[in-house]
């Protein structure tokens, strides 16, 4: 370690006398490196500029997305759909029995429901729920009386 330590000093007296030996001004040899330099300098100065106007060209477009308005996906129904297929359907009506026998079979529109069949008793449309939500009125006749049939097995 000790070695290393002489030979880096050593190396820093060759430098500082060398550059003591320069007389003011660039030495010759020295230009090509500057110029590298410089250049190197320019194309970094340029990307961070470029990079700072494509991020705020990102922030104005993902702004100007936010605002518009989104259409509804269907990742949500779809991954319910997929749910329901692979569910146990008798633990469901099990547990959809209780809320049967405290609405006495009848649903109204509003309420939070669960997986099943919903039976309008205006016009016997059926609208068909794979997941819990608030059941909304009658697309056929806007009425909001429903009853629930199970979920076909």
């Amino acid at each position: 370690m000790a070695d290393l330590m002489q030979k880096y000093r050593h190396w820093l007296q060759q430098l500082d006398q060398m550059l003591q030996r320069q007389p003011p001004g660039v030495d010759p040899t020295l230009k090509p490196a500057l110029q590298l330099a410089d250049t190197i300098s320019a194309y970094v100065k340029a990307g961070r500029e470029l990079t700072a106007y494509e991020t705020q060209l990102f922030i104005e477009t993902f702004f100007h997305q936010q605002q518009q308005p989104q259409p509804p996906s269907i990742w949500p129904e779809t991954l319910w759909q997929l749910l329901a297929q692979v569910t146990d359907k008798t633990q469901v009506e099990w547990q959809e029995l209780e809320q049967d026998l405290s609405h006495q079979g009848l649903y109204l529109q509003g309420e939070p429901v669960g997986m099943g069949l919903y039976v309008c008793r205006v016009c016997n449309e059926v609208l068909h729920y794979n997941h819990p939500a608030e059941l909304i009125p009658c697309q056929a006749c806007g009425g909001g009386h429903f009853l629930r049939r199970g979920l076909p097995v």
